[in-house]
């Protein structure tokens, strides 16, 4: 239990540390811009609920299969929730993208922070299939015992990626609320690729060893 619960707490804890630094960032951008990002994060959270739905039922039945030694049917779990959640976070995209304008509304009346949030929800509108298969590969990798990996990227993602993407992108080339979307973009799908390796490895691995 030890074992395997450091890891995730530590995972949790570098990536709440790393959002001090990476909203601090966003703040030194203008005081307008961090309104609109909370703003646009509040909005997305609405939308990202399915993929920790799916994260959860992948974490439990890929931990079942693990145990029980089918490692082919942990594999068919653990791909099939990451193409659900694929799927249903792409529709949910189009909808972000859209009615990205409305949901602004809803929350505030100046053109200015309107306009922000817009542009961070259509740019997040695309994000989306990246964040569905790190959440959800995130929560096979560890029904089978793995919670390091996700502390890996984690924290070379938030780290690495968000906050030198901010400087970079929001800062140093001006691009704003852009630049700090675009950076979450860079951060997810990379993060993707590298859990999903992870996972591919790992259950390759256990099944050649168990015969």
């Amino acid at each position: 239990v030890v074992r395997l619960s450091i890891p995730a707490a530590l995972e949790r804890l570098v990536m709440r540390v790393g959002q001090v630094v990476y909203f601090g960032l966003i703040v030194a951008i203008g005081a307008k811009t961090f309104a609109a990002h909370s703003i646009a994060g509040n909005i997305e959270g609405f939308v990202y609920m399915p993929s920790y739905g799916l994260a959860t039922a992948a974490t439990t039945l890929v931990g079942n299969s693990t145990g029980a030694l089918d490692f082919k049917e942990a594999k068919r779990v653990a791909i099939l929730s990451a193409a659900f959640g694929v799927l249903i976070m792409s529709f949910l995209g189009i909808i972000l993208f859209v009615g990205s304008p409305y949901f602004a509304a809803l929350f505030t009346s100046d053109a200015e922070a309107i306009d922000q949030i817009v542009t961070a929800l259509r740019i997040d509108a695309f994000n989306q299939p990246g964040l569905a298969i790190s959440l959800i590969t995130t929560g096979s990798l560890q029904g089978m015992g793995d919670t390091k990996s996700p502390l890996y990227s984690t924290a070379f993602g938030m780290w690495c990626l968000r906050i030198i993407g901010v400087i970079i992108l929001g800062r140093v080339l001006g691009w704003g609320i852009a630049g700090v979307w675009v950076s979450i973009g860079i951060d997810l799908y990379i993060r993707s690729l590298f859990l999903a390796f992870r996972f591919r490895k790992n259950i390759s691995a256990r099944s050649h060893a168990s015969g």
